[in-house]
């Protein structure tokens, strides 16, 4: 993924639990700031620590239950992911077969889509062409010029809409969103955005590696 990119991508995480690990890890040291050792017995409220990872700059977990972010959910719901991957529960997700199946599907889902907004938008002018007796013997080419044009266009919208950005990590991606344990929302989350499954623009965070 980086190399095709020019190192502007990088492997898109698939794991839930790999998802809160990662979230979790760009926050941790401005959760820290306000939660040291010596206050654990009175947190600061939730409210506090979101004001912190916004003047950070850092997005907001899905797990913080933010009310401006509709994609979040309880934080006991995250403990339950981290505690299934511990315990193995959820190892079927990293199984050679069944993210090959995902893989298949995802790579399927963008290729319609691309048959759809791209060839389909330059198909249209062809045919419309024809329908409304635009196209004869003697204009032909000028039309199929046209049509070329049309999808290089509709490319170049295809490109702009499903190209990975920094701000899809909170918006679109995460436990909450597409890699949801749920397999439908799962199935419906690939279709809505199948580059995502590939690529992301954020590098992922190494920091709870380290620790």
């Amino acid at each position: 993924v980086s190399l095709l990119s020019a190192g502007r991508l990088h492997r898109q995480l698939h794991i839930p639990a790999d998802f809160i690990r990662d979230q979790f890890g760009r926050v941790a040291h401005a959760v820290a700031d306000h939660y040291p050792p010596a206050r654990r017995e009175d947190p600061p409220p939730p409210d506090v620590l979101r004001h912190a990872m916004r003047n950070a700059g850092l997005p907001i977990p899905n797990f913080f239950l933010d009310p401006e972010d509709p994609k979040q959910f309880p934080p006991h719901i995250a403990l339950l992911v981290i505690l299934q991957e511990d315990q193995q529960e959820s190892r079927h997700l990293r199984g050679y077969l069944y993210r090959l199946a995902w893989l298949v599907f995802a790579a399927t889902a963008l290729v319609l889509r691309l048959v759809l907004e791209v060839i389909g938008g330059a198909g249209a002018i062809w045919g419309g062409s024809e329908v409304f007796h635009l196209r004869t013997d003697d204009n032909t080419e000028l039309w199929r010029v046209i049509s070329i044009a049309v999808g290089v266009f509709c490319f170049l919208r295809f490109v702009t809409l499903n190209a990975p950005q920094q701000e899809d990590e909170g918006d679109i991606l995460g436990p909450a969103g597409p890699w949801s344990l749920r397999r439908p929302a799962r199935l419906r989350a690939v279709c809505e955005h199948p580059f995502h499954y590939f690529a992301r623009a954020q590098a992922p965070y190494q920091y709870y590696k380290e620790q």
